[in-house]
């Protein structure tokens, strides 16, 4: 009887050692999954800021300064009668009114959609 208690005493503290080393182990693995994304977000961040700093240079007026002047291009303002007016016109909230041969889809879009109509503004 003695013996009988002294093995399942041992066999307990031998799953509860087993289980506690396996929580352990999976501890470091966890941990080591973490690191590994730890670097990958913070080389991710500095390719960001690398990318941010180069989108803003590029975009600099100086930079655009000095490419118009490698490929030998002027900028000049247009000439008037170059230009053409645009306007929208609003009309108030039309009525969904059906127009034969069109889909419903078309009909919706000329309702929700601004018209905008181009005139010619030819000062002479």
């Amino acid at each position: 009887m003695r013996l009988k208690n002294i093995i399942i005493c041992l066999v307990i503290t031998t799953s509860i050692c087993l289980a506690y080393v396996r929580q352990q182990v999976e501890i470091v693995k966890l941990s080591y999954v973490l690191r590994d994304k730890e670097k990958c977000l913070n080389q991710l961040v500095d390719h960001n800021k690398t990318l941010l700093y180069n989108n803003m240079s590029l975009k600099s007026p100086q930079y655009l300064a000095s490419m118009l002047e490698q490929n030998k291009m002027v900028l000049s303002f247009p000439e008037p009668a170059a230009v053409a007016k645009v306007r929208v016109i609003r009309k108030a909230q039309q009525q969904f009114a059906k127009t034969p041969g069109l889909s419903w889809k078309t009909n919706l879009f000329d309702v929700l959609v601004p018209k905008a109509q181009a005139a010619s503004d030819k000062r002479e």
